[in-house]
């Protein structure tokens, strides 16, 4: 995908490495109870709350989340489980007031090349960052393989994001990835998130009888 004029002019005010834009802040979100209920695919991670998918047929969605929000509380009511978070949306009364996080576990890194013929100078394979070339242009946006921290130890890097569109966590193909950040323009954003972490969110996805419906792709 190829960065809007408003982004390539942010891109160009923010040194590159890593910058976590909306990262980890706080935020609520306010939907009425139809297109709260039945819409969410939330997973439970190290006793906290994590939206792995959402109903993308449904308008009232789109645009408010992204793969990897912590769920804090649902009408201010803090939740840790499904059930919870299930529960309390079907009793209200009225609307739904979601409390998340912003991808907690996330990083954002920018990187720039002089030329598009420039090789990014990492090695993915399927959504995971495997290797990173010393003093490429990865290298130098900061990005390191299997730098990423979850359940106190150390995993590869998945792409969840690319140039600020969503990856599909279920996406298996290396070519399609390759694709998404090698798109013509000598600037590219990617976000990644713990690999282990993924791999459980997807996984849980894959059990939703309607998973198909709750990726969120680009």
């Amino acid at each position: 995908m190829l960065l809007n004029s408003q982004e390539m002019e942010d891109f160009k005010e923010t040194s590159y490495g890593v910058k976590k834009t909306e990262i980890g802040s706080t935020l609520s979100v306010y939907l009425q109870k139809r297109h709260a209920i039945d819409n969410f695919h939330l997973v439970e991670v190290s006793s906290s709350l994590w939206l792995a998918g959402w109903n993308q047929k449904e308008p009232a969605l789109s645009g408010k989340f992204h793969v990897g929000d912590q769920l804090l509380s649902v009408n201010g009511q803090p939740v840790t489980s499904v059930a919870e978070a299930n529960s309390i949306m079907s009793m209200t009364p009225g609307g739904v007031e979601l409390l998340l996080k912003r991808m907690p576990l996330a990083a954002e890194y920018r990187m720039h090349r002089d030329d598009i013929s420039e090789s990014w100078g990492m090695q993915i394979r399927q959504n995971r960052v495997v290797d990173v070339i010393h003093g490429g242009i990865a290298w130098r946006a900061g990005i390191q393989p299997f730098s990423a921290q979850f359940a106190d130890k150390c995993c590869s890097w998945a792409i969840t994001q690319v140039n600020k569109f969503p990856v599909s966590v279920l996406c298996n193909s290396t070519d399609v990835i390759l694709s998404k950040i090698d798109s013509g323009s000598t600037d590219a954003i990617i976000t990644l998130q713990p690999s282990e972490f993924v791999t459980r969110i997807s996984n849980s996805l894959l059990e939703h009888p309607h998973y198909e419906d709750f990726v969120a792709r680009s």
